[in-house]
């Protein structure tokens, strides 16, 4: 047994079925992998889902208090028995070849190595004008091998070597919410030499139907783990820059974003759009509120810091 899937969950019990069963679909051979389920808390019925699959699959179930989905996935690959790790979410369907192009990349005497799946949207989930609009930006390929930029990495469908991942330390547990675990968990593996690869063959379909609203408050969190992942690597200009928080940046995305000068417009024409089938124009005004959430993530997380230096000036001053 080569591989170790795993999966974090939280109250997804019919998607993850489905994808449970693609990966007893696999075309590689059953007794070279392993699937992991960390169950971050469900109370859907899950791990009685999961027990349905003990006859097809080398199954594991593990389960946690809702901490997070890095909690998850390390906890996930610390009971992995496989020395190569595949990261897939359980709303994230495989193609039948998916564990064996990943595979494929790692001879016996394979190191710092990162291969970076592919992902397609499921054609069932663009049922919503919203999820529509979202479609009119299609997905670029990260590009060729030995050229796939770190901001491109996404657990989504990622392998790694077991030895790498825990050498590295891991997910960082302190993005609790979402976004940019699996980026920063990059960006510390290529400092150790780690290189990745994108791999089109292995492929999948992302099955989530998401709304405005629920898309805006992912993009909230990512803002304040943007902040985080800064502030750990010592506040980096270019970083900064590839976040969209550097300083130099924040009074234009102050401007853009957290003012009314575009956005109250926008919220007012989005409906319209929406009525009447304006996917391109419906798709840059929703745009335009994802980010506007992201912002609202990003100076949140920076005005305590803000707030604390005025305590502290008040304090020397008195």
């Amino acid at each position: 047994m080569e591989i170790s899937v795993i999966i974090p969950t939280y109250n997804n019990r019919s998607v993850l079925e489905r994808a449970l069963g693609a990966l007893a679909a696999q075309t590689l051979p059953r007794d070279r992998y392993e699937i992991v389920i960390v169950d971050d808390g469900s109370t859907d019925g899950t791990a009685e889902m999961v027990q349905e699959f003990r006859d097809s699959l080398q199954i594991a179930y593990l389960s946690q208090a809702n901490r997070g989905r890095a909690a998850a996935r390390n906890l996930g690959a610390r009971a992995a028995g496989g020395r190569i790790l595949v990261f897939l979410d359980s709303d994230f369907w495989a193609a039948p070849q998916l564990l064996a192009e990943h595979y494929r990349h790692y001879p016996p005497d394979a190191q710092g190595i990162g291969i970076q799946g592919a992902s397609r949207t499921h054609p069932d989930t663009l049922v919503t004008p919203f999820m529509r609009a979202r479609e009119v930006y299609l997905e670029v390929p990260p590009g060729p091998p030995g050229r796939l930029s770190l901001f491109r990495i996404s657990t989504r469908n990622l392998s790694l070597l077991k030895s790498d991942f825990l050498a590295a330390g891991g997910f960082d547990e302190e993005f609790g919410g979402y976004g940019w675990e699996d980026i920063e968990l990059a960006w510390r593996l290529r400092a150790r030499g780690v290189r990745f690869s994108y791999e089109p063959r292995a492929i999948g379909d992302h099955v989530q139907v998401q709304d405005l609203e629920g898309l805006r408050r992912k993009m909230r969190e990512g803002g304040r783990s943007a902040v985080h992942f800064w502030r750990k690597h010592r506040r980096s200009l270019w970083l900064g820059l590839r976040l969209e928080i550097a300083p130099i940046l924040l009074p234009i995305k102050w401007m853009i974003y957290r003012t009314p000068v575009l956005t109250t417009p926008i919220r007012w024409i989005v409906p319209i759009a929406e009525a009447r089938g304006w996917r391109y124009v419906l798709s840059e005004c929703t745009n335009h509120l994802v980010w506007e959430a992201y912002y609202e993530g990003v100076f949140g997380a920076l005005r305590p810091a803000a707030d604390a230096g005025k305590e502290n000036t008040v304090e020397t001053a008195t």
